[in-house]
């Protein structure tokens, strides 16, 4: 009978817009948590073969939930070094644990880069969500990882992280000697290189101009027990012509070598950019190394290297933070914790470094806001408050018209 179909079809009607209220409740409530993704309830007909022209039989209608995963939120600056935004595609990789218990992780991926240490320094969200990363070598290379799969991946810590320094491996000289200076003429230019242990030592640079027109020897005063060996001593410029002030001929590249405790460290020193004009003496020493120095916080750059920075201006690369992205990222699996998990139509993953690919890149000092339109939930609101009272309508019309058809029969 039509009536009875009119009827199941308003209840399925209140049925689909009170998932819709559902759905819209926890968009609500969740407007304010940090990388959350709206919920959004679709319908669809659902029909019935009345196999009739003659005669309708109403169907009713079907709720269908989905998440707007690809729908970014806005971008919010903050001030904690450990907040993290994904600007583009991709998700942060979460565990429930550290893996310091002997129990494996289970894994997830979440847009909430909320992290802060815990008592043991590990980085975890509000959730109690571990973030998840590749730890890299002292001298800041990534190891041979999988990158689609979750093995290798370990729970960043920045604990212990109090001082570092860094030697130093290559120096650099260029500058300006003066045309006008006479024979016998000498400048010193002073810097100081930084041994393993982050200890300051000073080496000496002298250029001295010689008797011979437009030449200039140099000398290196090495720290102590250091050796200096140089490829050459002498440099003569130009005075005519396109190279005018430039050197003649090949310029010094010098070798400091540390005493052997237990192999000796070379320091290799290149002279470049190096004229003789009519000026002042314009010395530029540099090199790399850093001396000892306190962690004063940490810092992650776009491709999610996360970094250790000392006081002393050093940093140091620790974790590379991967972006996870997957092929469908609607047919991930959300879970507690505002976390989503792998399932049968997201397709593979892959685990790329922020800002290469389709992988979106990271921004430290930010976190990801919650992609919910406060004034368009209010709307959908009034909207399915109205559809379930017609719904509802319906159902009562339909029962009235049943009963007064059964009046018939007395």
């Amino acid at each position: 009978m039509s009536l009875f179909s009119a009827m199941r079809s308003g209840v399925s009607g209140m049925s689909a817009q009170s998932s819709r209220m559902a759905a819209i409740s926890d968009n609500i409530s969740n407007s304010a948590t940090i990388g959350y993704k709206r919920a959004a309830v679709d319908f669809s007909t659902l029909m019935t073969s009345s196999g009739s022209t003659s005669n309708y039989s109403a169907g009713g209608v079907r709720s269908n939930v989905h998440y707007q995963v690809l729908k970014d939120g806005t971008i919010q600056g903050t001030q904690s070094a450990t907040d993290m935004a994904i600007e583009g595609r991709g998700f942060f990789v979460v565990a429930d644990n550290a893996g310091t218990t002997g129990t494996s992780p289970g894994y997830a991926l979440t847009r909430a880069g909320s992290f802060l240490p815990d008592d043991q320094g590990f980085l975890r969200n509000s959730a109690g969500q571990y973030l998840q990363a590749w730890k890299l070598g002292p001298d800041g290379s990534l190891p041979a990882v999988n990158r689609s799969s979750f093995d290798g991946l370990s729970a960043v810590s920045i604990a212990g992280l109090a001082y570092g320094g860094s030697k130093t491996t290559q120096m650099s000289f260029a500058g300006n000697l003066p045309a006008q200076a006479t024979d016998g003429t000498s400048f010193d230019t002073s810097t100081s290189l930084y041994d393993g242990l982050g200890n300051p030592l000073d080496v000496t640079m002298t250029w001295t101009k010689t008797a011979n027109p437009n030449e200039w020897t140099l000398s290196v005063t090495p720290p102590a027990g250091y050796t200096a060996t140089l490829s050459t001593s002498t440099v003569t410029f130009n005075t005519t012509g396109a190279n005018a002030g430039l050197p003649a001929g090949a310029l010094p590249q010098i070798t400091l070598t540390s005493p052997a405790n237990p192999t000796p460290d070379t320091v290799n020193v290149t002279v470049g950019n190096l004229t003789q004009l009519n000026g002042d003496y314009v010395p530029q020493f540099m090199g790399d190394g850093a001396r000892a120095g306190r962690v004063s916080t940490v810092d992650i750059d776009k491709a999610g290297t996360l970094w250790a920075v000392y006081d002393n201006g050093a940093r140091q690369p620790l974790y590379q933070v991967p972006v996870a992205d997957v092929v469908n990222p609607g047919g991930l699996v959300p879970q507690d914790g505002n976390t989503y998990t792998l399932g049968i139509d997201s397709g593979t993953m892959t685990l790329s470094n922020g800002n290469s690919g389709t992988a979106g890149s990271v921004a430290g000092y930010a976190l990801e806001q919650s992609n919910v339109d406060i004034a368009e939930e209010l709307v959908s609101l009034i909207e399915t408050q109205r559809a379930y009272s017609s719904n509802a309508t319906l159902v009562r019309t339909a029962d009235e018209m049943v009963d007064e058809t059964t009046r018939l029969k007395r």
